[in-house]
């Protein structure tokens, strides 16, 4: 066996430099001009490759990011809002939707679409239809079925395919009392159930291979009986290990107030944690929202908003409000808490994506770097000497512990000293302006001042000739 030898990049990484930053914002705006997109671990190994640039895939975007030649991108840090369809009763919710079922006949491929409708509490399949499209008649078709066999369903859950929401469709299920439902995006309890069920049945039935010369007809009734075959079985098999089959939870009885509740409950559609101190103004403000704008939403929901809304900030909250009463106030089907998570959500989204913006922009904006190190070499140029500087460090030999302390702070002393008296016309005036900052240091006595004044006297005739201090006791 060999071994796999793995590159050791250890060391070779280093701290990001402005001439880094230079040359990747070259390469960059370089490829941009030529219209090639920026495919960042491939801009990455090429910098390594081929400009000895060591930096890992994350720095590089972050510079990118900083100069304006990649987007923002933040990874979604918040939990999805989503409202449970799946009903507790029978008959209670319903899901239909069409699917493509392959006949393979000699060489030839037959393409029909089967119908199916699926109840989403018992899982029980209870109509069928295998047509050679999806259309509104078979949707018509597979409903009547059902409403025949199990009697009408409360709600209706879908896609938004053009033979589910179709005129037709919606004239039917208006007729019939049925709340359409949609399957929005982002929810795992959508309409996973009807998906499932074509899932498993794909799995049972396998490929149907026929070798006939009569291939329509024949294909459609062989999967026609296949089907029936499937759905008797099937729901003879409990779900979820319940005492009931499916069959017969079909069968079962249900209250008025059942359904009542039921109906609510997707009448909402259609339109735990503990928390701390800090969530309270996010409980507050949601609570508060619900109740007064009359946002109808069963208990469920209510605990789930809760818990959701915590993980956003609160800027983004009271943004969103004040976007969900504008956007409620000119469409009033707007009013219910998805609508209001999905704003939410989009704005939190941006929130983020401007902060990291910012961040990368401090730290690798090209233009902010190279004015960043400008100011730190002026503030690493020696600063002028000033007569408050000269009595500070006078201050400081004068109580040295040991003499050498002593004997350097005389020299600087010294310096600072020769660099006053030549920016200045008369020693005279030069002599007062010590005088004067000795006597506003209160925090020496009188023998400190002293000692302090003949070091000043000493320095200041030091003009002529170019005595050592370090002599000074």
């Amino acid at each position: 066996m060999q071994p796999i030898i793995v590159p050791d990049k250890r060391g070779k990484t280093g701290k990001v430099t402005l001439d880094m930053v230079r040359e990747i914002v070259k390469i960059a705006k370089f490829y941009k001009a030529e219209d090639n997109r920026i495919r960042l671990k491939e801009f990455t190994r090429m910098l390594a490759e081929e400009k000895d640039i060591f930096l890992s895939s994350k720095s590089v975007g972050d510079i990118l990011t900083a100069n304006g030649l990649r987007s923002p991108r933040t990874r979604q840090k918040q939990p999805v809002f989503y409202q449970k369809l799946r009903q507790k009763i029978p008959n209670g919710l319903v899901s239909i939707d069409g699917s493509e079922i392959k006949i393979y006949i000699d060489d030839q491929i037959v393409k029909l679409n089967l119908e199916m409708v699926v109840d989403t509490n018992s899982f029980a399949h209870t109509a069928f239809s295998v047509s050679a499209h999806e259309s509104s008649d078979e949707f018509i078709k597979v409903m009547e079925s059902h409403c025949r066999q199990w009697g009408t369903p409360i709600g209706l859950v879908c896609d938004s395919g053009s033979a589910n929401l179709s005129a037709l469709s919606r004239a039917f299920l208006d007729l019939h009392d049925i709340k359409p439902v949609p399957a929005g995006p982002a929810n795992p309890k959508g309409n996973g159930t009807i998906e499932g069920a074509f899932s498993q049945l794909k799995n049972v039935i396998g490929s149907i291979r026929l070798n006939t010369s009569s291939p329509e007809a024949l294909a459609k009734s062989v999967l026609q009986t296949v089907i029936a075959v499937y759905i008797k079985m099937r729901n003879k098999l409990p779900l979820e290990r319940t005492v009931k089959t499916p069959a017969e939870c079909m069968t079962g009885p249900v209250s008025d107030e059942c359904r009542f509740e039921v109906e609510q409950k997707l009448q909402n559609q259609i339109k735990i944690k503990n928390f701390s101190n800090e969530d309270q103004p996010k409980l507050d403000l949601i609570r508060c929202l619900i109740k007064n704008m009359g946002i109808h939403a069963d208990a469920a929901a209510i605990t789930r908003a809760e818990k959701s809304i915590t993980f956003y900030n609160m800027k983004a909250i009271l943004e969103t409000e004040k976007a969900f009463v504008k956007a409620v106030n000119r469409k009033k089907e707007r009013l219910c808490l998805p609508y209001f998570f999905g704003i939410l959500k989009r704005i939190q989204q941006d929130q983020d994506d401007d902060a990291y913006k910012r961040q990368c922009q401090e730290r690798y904006n090209y233009d902010q770097m190279k004015k960043q190190i400008q100011e730190h070499e002026e503030q690493r140029k020696p600063k002028p000497s000033t007569v408050q500087n000269v009595l500070n460090i006078l201050v400081t030999a004068i109580n040295a512990p040991v003499k050498y302390l002593k004997n350097v702070s005389l020299r600087r002393a010294k310096e600072w000293t020769s660099e006053l008296i030549q920016t200045t016309k008369y020693i005279g005036t030069l002599r007062k302006k010590f005088e004067k900052k000795l006597v506003e240091m209160s925090q020496l006595n009188l023998e400190q001042k002293n000692k302090v004044w003949g070091y000043v006297t000493e320095l200041l005739s030091l003009n002529s000739d170019e005595k050592s201090v370090t002599h000074f006791s």
